[in-house]
């Protein structure tokens, strides 16, 4: 290959991509604008084509991958349902946080839990022989969940409205094993008018002393339907319980700690046991009273909050008020409850004159064996 010119080869460069100009391209014979008569030409067939022997094309339309629908799709209603028909079965609120968010608590649906669960049916045991007040029948097992006994005491206001009688436990524990005579009529009628005839308060009023502190009107409602059998059995631990209350208060004291809540209190515990009286039958309160101010707190009777538990008495004033309220009976002569041997060895003990002095006026007679064993 040589040069015609400086710089101008005198044939092509066989690497390089040849390419006709615009102006040559049009006049080429590789112009397909030069053949379009070519593609015009009519194709001839031996027999027409009819237009209903034309093949239809059907549109098909492409299918549709639809989520899979799953417990989480449905309203939360439905599903406050469902768990409400599981009588609040647990595994359901642990599923994932969605369950959670939907079965949070609330009164709306723990009551109805509550009624789905513990209602009684007495097509359930085949019991057609019952005479009950207009309202719902709860079964006893409530008082040991601890969720619904709570929401009991929380909102007594509203679901004792709705109960008319708790059937009481044995009857319920020989229907559940069969021993139950359906042939008798169960009258649960005599059952809550008659205190004879109650049952005695559930264990969990026994055990949770606030009860009667915080749950003063839920007490009184209960009342209705049962009896407190053994009151001293709550009396002297409610004691204990409240100035354990008064010593942990912080710098803020709760007016729930005065002398006046703790009589009312007491007060509760006696109108539901039925006692007509409201005296106290046992000394175990009153020593439980004194062994408490004069041993167990006396160093603490000097802090904030005894100060205004007690407003401005002195603990002996405290207890004479307690005497004069629950033992002091002016038409006896001799209080056998203020004779008793255990109070006067705790006041050998206590070894206080004016003490001793306030227990005799008011009725008690000393026992000599012991104050001078």
């Amino acid at each position: 290959m040589g040069y015609i010119f400086t710089g101008y080869s005198s044939r092509h460069d066989k690497r390089k991509k040849h390419v006709l100009p615009l102006h040559q391209y049009a006049l080429s014979s590789i112009n397909l604008q030069h053949h379009v008569h070519l593609f015009d030409t009519a194709i001839l067939s031996k027999r027409p084509i009819l237009e209903e022997d034309r093949p239809t094309r059907f549109q098909t339309k492409k299918p549709r991958h639809r989520k899979k629908l799953t417990l989480q799709d449905l309203p939360i209603e439905i599903i406050q349902h469902i768990f409400i028909f599981t009588k609040g079965e647990p595994s359901m609120v642990a599923l994932n946080k969605f369950f959670y968010s939907c079965l949070r608590p609330s009164f709306s649906l723990l009551s109805r839990i509550m009624w789905e669960k513990y209602l009684f049916d007495p097509l359930e045991f085949d019991v057609d022989n019952i005479k009950a007040n207009a309202g719902n029948i709860v079964i006893p097992t409530l008082f040991e969940h601890e969720t619904f006994f709570k929401l009991l005491l929380d909102h007594h206001i509203v679901l004792l409205k709705s109960i008319s009688h708790f059937l009481p436990r044995k009857h319920y524990q020989d229907m559940q094993n069969g021993d139950f005579d359906t042939s008798k009529e169960l009258d649960l009628c005599s059952i809550n008018t008659e205190d004879t005839k109650k049952e005695d308060f559930p264990k969990n009023f026994y055990n949770n002393m606030y009860i009667f502190l915080t749950h003063r009107e839920c007490v009184k409602a209960m009342g209705n339907h049962f009896t407190l059998k053994n009151p001293y059995d709550v009396i002297s631990p409610f004691i204990e319980w409240f100035f354990q209350g008064i010593e942990i208060q912080e710098a803020t004291v709760s007016s729930k700690f005065t002398i006046i809540s703790l009589f009312e209190s007491i007060d509760l515990i006696l109108r539901v046991s039925g006692s007509a009286a409201r005296k106290l039958g046992s000394v175990e309160p009153l020593t439980t009273m004194i062994f408490l101010l004069y041993f167990t707190y006396a160093d603490a009777l000097e802090t904030l909050n005894f100060e205004f538990f007690l407003q401005n008495r002195s603990r002996l004033q405290l207890i004479k008020k307690f005497i004069l309220k629950y033992y002091y009976n002016p038409s006896l002569a001799e209080n056998e409850v203020l004779s008793d041997t255990t109070i006067w060895d705790l006041l050998r003990r206590v070894s206080d004159l004016k003490l001793i002095d306030l227990v005799v006026k008011c009725g008690g007679r000393p026992q000599y064996g012991v104050m001078f064993a």
